[in-house]
Order: structure tokens, then sequence, then C-alpha cells
């Protein structure tokens, strides 16, 4: 992938004499190789013109072992899109504990986020391409996943540190303010996506931006 896992791979290569067994070992490498021959597949063709027999080709797998760990290829798909926000997870809460006080951990955070996303562009691109069709994709599902509820539980924890040190306005529940900043983040990027050039713009370099919008609004400066 294009970014290391914090998890999976690292669990992997760095502790193979914790209690797992080769076999256990084995089947965990067998699914990295899946979800690494996925990604490629679905970030060239695209979620609907990919096919199982297409990641089996890439990952050099027979098509039934592919099944064998995923039941079809939206099962594969929402497991990638897991996959990637644990690593997106884990790289947030890793960084941000470096951090002193709910300003800098915000910064680190919108920062951090960001070049997550840059980095995975081509995979997340899947979302934008596909237009209308995403519905097929069952966007619902996205939302339910129990990852995308831990990212938003954290999101509210920077919201609720932000609120004791008087930085966020504390009228509003922590959840309630994460869900406006959420969804101003995803616009920047969703926007940045569906742009035709690439390198037209350093898709980081927005932190600030996005920043000014959620704590200061789109108000006229007094």
């Amino acid at each position: 992938m294009n970014v290391n896992s914090l998890i999976e791979d690292k669990f992997i290569t760095e502790n193979p004499e914790l209690s797992l067994s080769r076999r256990e070992r084995d089947r965990l490498l067998r699914r990295r190789d899946i979800l690494r021959a996925a990604e490629h597949v679905f970030a060239l063709k695209g979620y609907y013109e990919a096919t199982m027999q297409d990641i089996a080709k890439e990952a050099q797998y027979a098509t039934g072992t592919v099944y064998l760990y995923f039941k079809d290829k939206e099962a594969l798909y929402f497991s990638l899109v897991e996959h990637k926000y644990r690593d997106l997870l884990a790289i947030l809460r890793e960084r941000t504990s470096r951090a002193q006080g709910a300003k800098q951990k915000l910064e680190i955070f919108v920062q951090e986020k960001l070049s997550f996303f840059e980095r995975n562009q081509d995979f997340f691109r899947i979302f934008v391409s596909e237009g209308n069709k995403s519905q097929s994709i069952k966007v619902g599902r996205f939302h339910k996943l129990s990852v995308i509820k831990q990212h938003r539980e954290f999101v509210a924890e920077l919201v609720k540190l932000g609120q004791e040190e008087r930085l966020i306005r504390s009228d509003f529940s922590p959840k309630q303010i994460a869900d406006i900043l959420i969804p101003i983040f995803m616009s920047v990027v969703f926007n940045w996506l569906k742009e035709e050039s690439k390198g037209a713009r350093n898709l980081s370099r927005m932190s600030g931006f996005i920043l000014e919008m959620f704590l200061n609004g789109a108000g006229k400066n007094k």
C-alpha cells in the first residue's frame, strides 16, 4: 500500500514470535496480499469494472482463494476501506498524542489526514469517479463501519478538549461539532479529487483553510 500499515504489516513483520501460529500468520499475509491487489485494481479500473478474477490475478492467487477470504467484491471493497481507515486512525492517534494543547492537536489532525488522503488519492478517487453510481456501493454501509464510528468519536474527543481550553464554543455537544468539522474536511478533499489535474494544488496546503472555516466560520473579519 502507499502507506505502511501501522496494524497488520507492523504486527506481522515485527512480531512473528507472538501467539499466532504459522498457519494464522500465513492467512494474514494472504489477506494482506489480496487487499493490496484489490487496491491496485480498484484504483486502475474503478469499482464497477473490477472483478474478483482481476484481483485474484493481480494477487497471483486462484479466484477460489480470494473467495475464501471475501464472499464478494463488495465485502472486499469495504474491508479495504476499513483497512485504510484503521491505518489513518492509528496515524492520527499516534501523531496527536505528541502534541500539546487542543489547537496543536487539531492542526496535526487536519495536516496528517490531508497528507493521508493525498498519498492514497488513487484509491479514494473511486468515491468521486463513480459519480451517481456510488449509491450502488452502498454509501450507507460506509458510515456503519466500526472504524468510521471510532474516527467520529476521536474527532469528538479533540473537540471536547478544545471546549475545555475555550478554543471551541461549548453550547453544543462535542459530537455535534465533530459532525461539522468532518463534512468541511471531506468537502475540501472531494473537490480536490475532482480536479482534472492532480498536481494543480497541494492538498496539504488546505489545512489552514479548513481550520479557519471550522474555528472562525465564513463571516467577515471585524
